[in-house]
């Protein structure tokens, strides 16, 4: 007999390990579930920290990311994929560029991940523009928050930065970090800024946040929703998530 189940979406994640399961690939799989996609998880760099303390990582190279990707892609259609932690530029490129030739529809969303929420440093990519446009020009969003961004821009004013990198792929900036109207998102994209309010509940800090927020709008895309759409709900449910306890590892539900 066939079965009536409707299958789900098959997403990825390209990110790091975090033990803690508050951050990368733990962290997204959960998300996916809850989202009600399939999700695959790619490890790109072993790290030993906890939700307060980040202690080392080791770096996987492009070859052994792409090696893990391989057999998966060749077997599922795969429809949406959020990278996250990953070793430098040209890695972040040959991951990119293998996507894309394999399957040109595949939708990426990049959460550009600068720093650790404990403090550690992963990447001083000071005026990143030149070296990334090449990146932005085959995914579909890129999701930085206002240090990122600035960090990214060069030190330029975050919106104008924001506005110019919208040229070449979707921003989302993410005001989490934001001095004024704190919680509050901005998407540019269609030549146009949207803004996205939080709610009115109180909430948490939460190791993560980042990597849950980047795979909710992955798994968003995959189900069909437009790129605003994606990130609307996808907030909703990160909002959930820092609503979720007042620890730092927060619970994922819908």
């Amino acid at each position: 007999m066939k079965s009536t189940l409707a299958q789900r979406p098959y997403v990825m994640s390209i990110a790091g390990f975090d033990p803690s399961g508050g951050a990368g690939l733990l962290a997204d799989i959960k998300c996916f579930e809850m989202q009600e996609v399939y999700g695959f998880g790619i490890c790109t760099a072993l790290t030993v920290q906890t939700d307060r303390e980040f202690l080392k990582n080791d770096w996987l190279s492009a070859t052994q990311i792409i090696d893990q990707i391989a057999p998966l892609i060749s077997q599922f259609k795969i429809s949406a994929v959020k990278i996250g932690l990953i070793k430098d530029l040209s890695v972040i490129m040959e991951v990119v560029t293998y996507l894309k030739e394999t399957d040109q529809n595949i939708q990426i969303v990049m959460d550009p991940v600068l720093k650790a929420s404990a403090g550690y440093a992963f990447h001083d990519w000071e005026n990143g523009f030149k070296e990334l446009q090449p990146v932005l020009e085959q995914i579909d969003l890129i999701t930085p928050n206002f240090p990122e961004m600035m960090t990214l821009g060069g030190r330029r004013e975050v919106f104008a930065t924001a506005e110019t990198w919208a040229t070449h792929v979707p921003v989302l900036l993410k005001g989490g970090h934001a001095e004024t109207n704190t919680g509050t998102d901005y998407l540019f994209a269609n030549g146009k800024r949207y803004e996205m309010k939080p709610g009115d509940q109180p909430v948490y800090q939460k190791h993560g946040s980042g990597c849950v927020l980047s795979s909710a709008i992955t798994a968003q895309l995959a189900k069909g929703a437009s790129m605003q759409e994606a990130c609307a709900l996808a907030k909703k449910y990160v909002e959930q998530f820092l609503t979720s306890n007042t620890s730092l590892l927060g619970y994922h539900k819908l």
